[in-house]
């Protein structure tokens, strides 16, 4: 809640002040009984000559804006005189029709000479400065139930708002020499609008409560008032007291009160490896202001919870049970001293499955797959493998979400291959599937195997184990319906569909992509920094969409190499020196670009359907920095507009490495034509 201003609450709205030489002040909507004041002449405070300066300020309005204007003495003297006769109207009536009139006429004369600030119109004043015709009696408002209390004992305090105090009035009475306070017993103050600071005279500790409150003092001693004068309705109260307790909307303490800390979480998170015998979870809490703290833990899934109160720093304990291999568990911790909150929230992967034969644990089926290593440029490690098929088997014989779809690395007792199910069709039997496998052979073909037909096992899928070692974002772009376009890695950085029309999906290059017309994808989680890169993604252009682009990193800091493939599916990439060299594949054509930015060298390179397209270039700047953007960017052009891709965007990776060219060709090799990359044998039974 913002803190309450009081002064612009008091009701002065919408006031015009004129200052005229900057001597004399005037004021619409002022009020004094003593009209002398108004008797003095322009002459007597301006030198008589032919312009003079003007001065128009308003109150009550955002950020109070004034207007300096010169002006002729004549027209400077007739509008001083409407001031002079609208301050003796208040005086006598300020709900009279010549009143009104006389606002009228001066709001009116303002901004036919300019006064009025700029972004204020004589309507928007007029319509605040108007009273209403009879006193309106609001309604009365009780206090909202107030959650926030603050207390201390010996104190000095001030409260001051818009409501009422008991007793009435509290003065100080005369005794020889000294004017000194009456004691009370108590003081009581209630207000939806206040503040009050309270000190420990004693502890040097403190509060200030906004807003709506109610308080008491015990043993008050010092002065007060409250007045009640429509529409005035005001209290202050100034002392000592043996208590005083505040119950208010806002409360910050003095000195501010610092947090729980959460720290030293056991197992630690991030880990992949933490074992299914793990039997408890343990963390240390510490508040530096020694406030007991309570704390409460729970996990997802479900495998314990605990909590505890009025605990000391100190490490503490919550039992847990029923582990799961390969799988991700998070658990939260909570803490509180009373005051202030801390939520930490962290994560572990239990370790993988020891080898198993899933024909011995309900597994039927299996085929094996094997990658043809002409396919494959150089020797790979933990290379993520396309595996894209139409199996009727898969139609007749796995779970209608393909969840009982395994991978392992040899038959028999062997271990299992991770992956990652893109779509799955149980109607067709068709799979889009990325396995990651451990070593891939350019010498020799790789053979792995597939498993399926087990209609009572889980998900056998583990995306955070295909998606490791230096991928910081994976985006298969095949979300239907969801803003939200998902992070495949552990990372989450998942993106977010902007603009009223949002991406929408579209057959892609592997199956399911977006396609983009006046609208883009926020990498919210995504801000590249001075690291090396390779960036990834398969594209479709459209022709005869104006002169669009799509930009596909909006760089904030340095200057990085590549900066736009064009609406003609032109990809240009450019170096520190502005120079620049172009591949024009023509529209309705998918290609895969990769661009990959190399930190240490300061060097770039553009490959196009695997292959490395023109020299490498070199980019000027130490950081290359910025938020993400996919499929448009912001052009600083004359004047500053949007530009969009309009095409279809598929696959796209984020790596926080310098990819080999042998990787790259694979990657092509492998998505370009999957079926020629890899081959299915025969449907293998169980004994």
């Amino acid at each position: 809640m913002k803190k309450v201003n009081l002064l612009k609450k008091s009701g002065v709205v919408g006031i015009i002040v004129l200052f005229i030489c900057a001597s004399f002040v005037s004021s619409i909507g002022g009020h004094s009984e003593d009209t002398s004041q108004v008797d003095i002449d322009i002459e007597d405070v301006c030198e008589l000559k032919e312009d003079v300066l003007v001065t128009c300020n308003t109150f009550g309005f955002p950020g109070e804006p004034s207007q300096k204007i010169t002006m002729p003495l004549n027209e400077a003297e007739f509008l001083y005189d409407k001031i002079k006769e609208l301050q003796i109207e208040i005086a006598r009536d300020p709900l009279s029709d010549k009143t009104l009139q006389l606002q009228h006429e001066i709001i009116a004369l303002a901004d036919e000479h300019d006064l009025l600030p700029a972004g204020l119109s004589a309507e928007t004043i007029q319509s605040r400065l108007i009273p209403s015709p009879r006193p309106q009696h609001p309604r009365k408002v009780s206090l909202p139930r107030l959650q926030n209390r603050a207390s201390e004992l010996f104190c000095n305090y001030v409260s001051t708002g818009s409501g009422t105090a008991l007793p009435i009035i509290i003065l100080p009475r005369l005794i020889p020499i000294l004017l000194t306070p009456i004691p009370r017993l108590f003081v009581r103050w209630s207000t939806l609008e206040g503040m009050t600071s309270c000190g420990g005279l004693r502890s040097g500790t403190g509060f200030i409560a906004y807003g709506a409150q109610n308080g008491i003092a015990l043993g008050f001693w010092g002065i007060g008032f409250s007045i009640f004068l429509p529409p005035v309705m005001a209290y202050g109260l100034f002392g000592y007291a043996l208590f005083a307790s505040v119950n208010a909307e806002e409360i910050e303490l003095w000195p501010p009160n610092r947090a729980p800390v959460v720290s030293n979480e056991n197992p630690p998170s991030g880990t992949w490896t933490a074992p299914v015998s793990l039997s408890e979870l343990s963390f240390q809490i510490e508040d530096a202001d020694g406030d007991p703290m309570s704390y409460s833990v729970t996990t997802d899934p479900d495998i314990g919870s605990g909590s505890g109160n009025n605990k000391k720093d100190g490490v503490y304990t919550v039992p847990i049970s029923g582990l799961e291999h390969d799988k991700t568990y998070s658990w939260t911790v909570e803490v509180t001293d009373g005051k202030d909150t801390t939520i930490k929230q962290f994560s572990f992967i239990t370790e993988a499955k020891p080898p198993f034969d899933p024909f011995d644990e309900g597994w039927e089926y299996r085929k094996q797959i094997t990658i043809d290593h002409t396919q494959v440029a150089d020797d790979l490690n933990n290379f993520p493998v396309l595996v894209s098929t139409t199996d009727s088997d898969l139609q007749d014989k796995a779970q209608n979400d393909g969840d009982d779809i395994l991978f392992m690395d040899d038959t028999g007792v062997a271990n299992k291959v991770y992956h990652e199910i893109e779509w799955f069709d149980d109607s067709s039997g068709g799979l889009i599937a990325w396995v990651g496998v451990e070593d891939v052979s350019s010498d020799e073909d790789t053979v792995f195997y597939m498993y399926y037909g087990n209609p009572s096992c889980s998900s056998q899928q583990f995306p955070e184990r295909v998606w490791i070692f230096d991928y910081e974002a994976v985006y298969h772009l095949a979300d239907k319906t969801s803003s939200t376009i998902e992070d495949s890695t552990s990372n989450d950085n998942d993106g977010v569909k902007k603009s009223a029309n949002n991406p929408i999906e579209e057959n892609g290059k592997i199956g399911f992509a977006q396609e983009f017309s006046d609208d883009y994808i926020d990498l919210t989680g995504m801000t590249s920094t001075a690291k090396s890169y390779t960036f990834s993604f398969w594209l479709n252009a459209e022709r005869n969409r104006g002169d669009n682009r799509a930009f596909w990193f909006d760089i904030e800091t340095g200057r990085l190499l590549f900066k736009w493939i064009d609406h003609y599916g032109n990809i240009t990439l450019y170096d520190g020196d502005n120079r620049r060299f172009g591949h024009t594949p023509g529209a309705d054509v998918w290609q895969q670009v990769v661009m990959v930015t190399d930190s240490s060298s300061h060097k770039s390179k553009l490959y196009i359907n695997g292959n490395l397209y023109g020299n490498e270039l070199g980019y000027s700047g130490q950081n290359i920095g910025g938020t993400i953007k996919l499929g448009s960017r912001y052009e600083i052009h004359d004047p500053p507009d949007w530009f969009y891709w309009n095409g279809v965007i598929d696959e796209t990776r984020i790596s926080n490495t310098v990819r080999s060219e042998s990787w790259i060709q694979t990657s092509f090799n492998n998505q370009n034509n999957p079926l020629d990359f890899l081959s299915f044998g025969p449907e293998e039974t169980g004994p």
